[in-house]
């Protein structure tokens, strides 16, 4: 079978779990999600299988969620409140949130830098996946087909992703990301105990998923200062406050990574849109994070914003690979775009 044919029947898959499987609560598509994204975030360079401890999804499983454990203000026809994430009771995984973002002022930074508290957390989500989505994801229509993991390879708390399966979820992140997004959401507006709360026109999707736009500000000393108040791309001056702009595109990689943000004046910012920067700008902005990473990695937890370097490295190197694979442009400056080539490599290792 060749490459084609194996990616379309992985994608048929993907398809029939999420038309055909049995969704009581969210968790399954958090699960799924969880996979996507570390495989993504994992130098799987050199493997054919993917080695994933449960302490990994369970740091997932809280970031996602972590969000969604406020209180949910429609258009003003609903009555606020927190989301059920369950047909029965509310999700376990949402009730121990909601009482730890109470303990740190809604700052999952904060959060995870309180070691004892963070790692009682994820030992106690972990469990919580361990006993409920992570045996009964794979089945659809009343039957088991293992085409991500199988329970006999279940070992030491750790999954190994059977060989392709990781080099597949890397290549349909952002396919597989829209599918489970929207099967969450459809899920959560089942929910009998949600119609108050939702009302007529709710932007769930927005609210489940979106970035923290509205807490940007707080990082905009820090790069003003980093960056010498000049903008990252074309490194003019910035006069007014200028624009935070999410390095690799929200669109391509929807999570907000401290080290993933720069300054950039308001038509630069506009003009790169979702668009790749040029190796250019990627080279600089390795220099930049290996420059001042640690620093700034200690300043974004202050403000409240996760940060890892690796990890950002990672969903770089993984996003130009994609854009390779596909042929894309990147942006260099104001409508000059590039057929991005396989030299972007050396910028990487900057």
């Amino acid at each position: 079978m060749n490459q084609g044919s194996d990616e379309a029947v992985f994608l048929r898959k993907i398809q029939r779990l999420l038309d055909e499987g049995e969704f009581v609560a969210t968790y399954k598509f958090a699960l799924l999600q969880a996979l996507s994204d570390l495989s993504v975030e994992s130098d799987t360079s050199e493997r054919e299988t993917l080695e994933i401890p449960l302490s990994c999804i369970a740091e997932k499983f809280i970031e996602y969620y972590w969000g969604q454990a406020i209180p949910f203000a429609s258009d003003g026809h609903g009555k606020p409140g927190v989301l059920m994430q369950n047909t029965g009771r509310q999700a376990a995984v949402l009730n121990q949130l909601i009482s730890a973002r109470k303990d740190f002022n809604g700052k999952l930074a904060l959060a995870k830098s309180t070691h004892a508290f963070w790692g009682n957390l994820v030992r106690s989500v972990s469990d919580t996946v361990e006993k409920m989505p992570l045996w009964k994801l794979q089945t659809i229509a009343g039957n088991d087909h293992e085409f991500l993991y199988r329970k006999s390879q279940y070992q030491g708390k750790t999954i190994t992703l059977l060989p392709g399966v990781a080099a597949h979820l890397r290549s349909f992140h952002g396919l597989i990301t829209r599918l489970v997004r929207s099967s969450w959401v459809d899920h959560v507006c089942t929910i009998t105990a949600n119609r108050q709360i939702l009302g007529k026109h709710p932007r769930l999707d927005e609210f489940l998923f979106g970035s923290q736009r509205g807490s940007l500000a707080a990082l905009r000393p820090i790069l003003v200062e980093v960056q010498s108040a000049r903008c990252f791309y074309c490194n003019g001056g910035i006069r007014s406050s200028g624009e935070i702009d999410h390095f690799i595109p929200w669109s391509r990689y929807p999570t907000d990574y401290g080290h993933n943000f720069v300054l950039a004046h308001e038509r630069c910012n506009r003009s790169k849109s979702d668009f790749l920067a040029h190796p250019d700008h990627l080279e600089h902005w390795v220099e930049r994070n290996r420059r001042h990473g640690g620093e700034l990695g200690k300043r974004f937890t202050e403000v409240g914003f996760q940060q890892d370097l690796e990890c950002s490295l990672l969903v770089a190197e993984w996003a130009y690979e994609q854009g390779e694979r596909s042929g894309s442009h990147v942006w260099l400056r104001d409508k000059v775009y590039e057929r991005l080539s396989p030299e972007w490599r050396k910028s990487l290792i900057a």
